[in-house]
């Protein structure tokens, strides 16, 4: 089994085609490598925490495909603060401090760990 991490940085909230894209395009390959069996963990990060409140929304073109997945979805508990995306449905990581801002998701663990990295 492969181990991929899958970050997503896109805001879905600037409404972009951009945006929609890279997110969709995120989703498509993590819902894809779940299908082949691989282990698969998806990160929202920075402004990317404030496309996970969009895609809850059950009207959103990349709902279903969020759904998939849900369960391989964490966001990064300083970035969440910091971007005010008041995340609340899926897990806040806080793997390291980083001052002022809280805990942050550790990327640097997940390439230790083994994980190849895909952002969008």
């Amino acid at each position: 089994m492969k181990k991929y991490a899958v970050v997503i940085l896109a805001d879905a909230t600037t409404g972009s085609e951009e945006a929609l894209g890279r997110i969709l395009n995120a989703l498509v390959l993590a819902n894809d490598l779940v299908a082949r069996g691989d282990d698969v963990k998806i990160f929202f990060q920075g402004a990317g925490t404030r496309s996970i409140n969009v895609l809850e929304d059950s009207s959103h073109l990349g709902h279903g495909l969020y759904q998939n997945v849900k369960d391989k979805i964490c966001a990064s508990n300083a970035c969440s603060s910091a971007f005010g995306s008041n995340v609340t449905t899926v897990p806040l990581l806080s793997e390291f401090e980083i001052k002022g801002l809280g805990g942050a998701t550790s990327l640097a663990k997940y390439i230790h760990e083994g994980y190849s990295m895909v952002s969008f």
